[in-house]
């Protein structure tokens, strides 16, 4: 990609310069404004799983969005029945992958565990093939804890993915009970800031194993 196709951006004041993919950074400026405009509480949440197995989720990319609304629907249906209600959802994702340590890789778990075994720990830094996901969701009749719940066990749920968990925003001035979510009613700006993450051409190499790696709920 020519640097003419990119935009120089940082996601937060004090931090890192990324290349953002200009096509991609209008496309999710569409879908941000609206969210804004069409939602009455429109809370966004930064989502990372780990793609445990790549061609399990071959298949299940293909209807990713769809296949997590319907997971949500089934966890409210579960856990809110009577009090809350599942939220409409916007989806934007990127696939990316780098080295980096088993700490990262396990959600800062002491070990891995799957099925009958267990992975250990080590300082060598392993391959993470991994799905970043911002989800914005009206959450006009549900508590935003209540939608970050029910979100990361609707992303366990699909195919090829595991330990879904989200990414706090580290903001100054922001209560720690509001860390893991962006209010676009009032954080509208650094919201589009944040989501302009997934836009960087870094972390798109060619371990990843699929040719599509964007994507995003249509929007008029």
């Amino acid at each position: 990609m020519s640097v003419k196709d990119t935009t120089k951006v940082k996601i937060i004041s004090d931090g890192k310069e990324y290349e953002i993919e200009n096509p991609k950074y209008d496309s999710l400026e569409k879908l941000i404004v609206y969210a804004k405009s069409n939602m009455k509480s429109p809370t966004m949440i930064h989502f990372i799983s780990h793609i445990v197995d790549a061609e399990k989720f071959r298949t299940t990319k293909k209807d990713l969005i769809k296949l997590y609304q319907r997971a949500l629907k089934r966890q409210f249906k579960k856990a809110n029945a009577t009090t809350q209600q599942c939220p409409d959802t916007l989806l934007a994702y990127s696939i990316e992958f780098k080295y980096t340590t088993q700490k990262e890789i396990n959600a800062d778990e002491d070990a891995y565990k799957r099925g009958n075994t267990t992975w250990k720990k080590t300082e060598e830094k392993l391959p993470f093939l991994h799905l970043h996901c911002y989800v914005i969701a009206d959450c006009n009749k549900t508590h935003p804890r209540s939608f970050l719940s029910a979100s990361i066990a609707a992303f366990n749920e699909i195919d090829g993915l595991r330990e879904c968990r989200y990414i706090p925003r580290k903001q100054k001035g922001i209560s720690d009970k509001k860390q893991y979510y962006h209010n676009l009613n009032r954080e509208l700006d650094d919201g589009f800031n944040r989501i302009l993450y997934i836009a960087k051409i870094e972390q798109k190499c060619s371990e990843i194993p699929y040719r599509n790696k964007f994507g995003m709920s249509k929007v008029n």
